[in-house]
């Protein structure tokens, strides 16, 4: 997969990068370039910048110097931040709570990108929403259901890791949930409820959404219903919700 970006329009620019699994399968990723309202820029997860795509980014962004923060938000896409602080080193650099236990010798900022005053700090340019109901740093490395949706409102898009994956697959594919959610619901009474309701919510803020970007596979751009396309994901997820009350309450 050869890493290229894929422009928004209103101040947002998506790189489709390269991941591999195993060496040999290329599922892809992503970060996202976005300018503030101060003219600064942030970028969304971390990602080795390199040829064509480091070129354009390094001209939008005065050599990198006006890049103000980069955000990690995914707690298990780890991989590249060594990378992003070496190649942004005068960026406030922000991770989850997983980022600062995996790498506490590099420079975080103090509050991480799930907590609510980090958000405040970015709210003129960023809406962000945390999945709840679900654990966001699961014990199994393996379950990268939750990350931090951040929408960017100048270009109606919304960046998101795995919570929420599009598959282009003929009748199966499609925008989704995550396929770990049954895993990562929280084993307690109510917390089916509270994903239900979180992600009610969502359907109802996609209705100012137009663009998506999703980590793997693919970006979506502009789309005329992504409200009713998360309303059809949370209808597939209903009967995992379900066996999980049965259980759990």
């Amino acid at each position: 997969m050869t890493d290229k970006i894929v422009e928004f329009g209103d101040g947002f620019w998506n790189i489709r990068g390269s991941f591999k699994i195993a060496g040999l399968l290329d599922i892809g990723t992503q970060a996202s370039l976005v300018r503030l309202k101060t003219g600064r820029f942030v970028i969304l997860d971390s990602y080795p910048l390199e040829g064509a795509v480091k070129d354009q980014i390094m001209a939008l962004t005065d050599q990198g110097r006006a890049v103000e923060a980069v955000i990690n938000v995914h707690p298990f896409h780890t991989v590249f931040v060594k990378k992003a602080h070496e190649q942004f080193p005068n960026a406030r650099h922000i991770g989850t709570a997983r980022h600062h236990e995996r790498f506490p010798d590099l420079k975080w900022e103090e509050f991480t990108t799930e907590d609510p005053r980090l958000h405040a700090q970015f709210a003129d340019d960023f809406e962000f929403s945390v999945p709840q109901g679900v654990d966001f740093i699961s014990s199994n490395p393996k379950l990268h259901f939750s990350s931090v949706l951040v929408f960017h409102s100048a270009s109606r898009t919304l960046h998101v890791d795995d919570t929420l994956t599009y598959v282009s697959v003929p009748l199966i594919g499609g925008l989704r949930f995550h396929p770990a959610l049954a895993e990562v619901l929280q084993k307690r009474a109510g917390a089916a409820s509270e994903f239900r309701t979180w992600a009610q919510e969502l359907v109802e803020r996609m209705r100012d959404v137009d663009h998506l970007a999703t980590a793997h596979m693919k970006s979506l751009g502009p789309q005329s219903d992504l409200s009713g396309q998360v309303k059809s994901a949370l209808k597939d997820a209903e009967k995992i919700l379900v066996a999980h009350e049965n259980r759990h309450g």
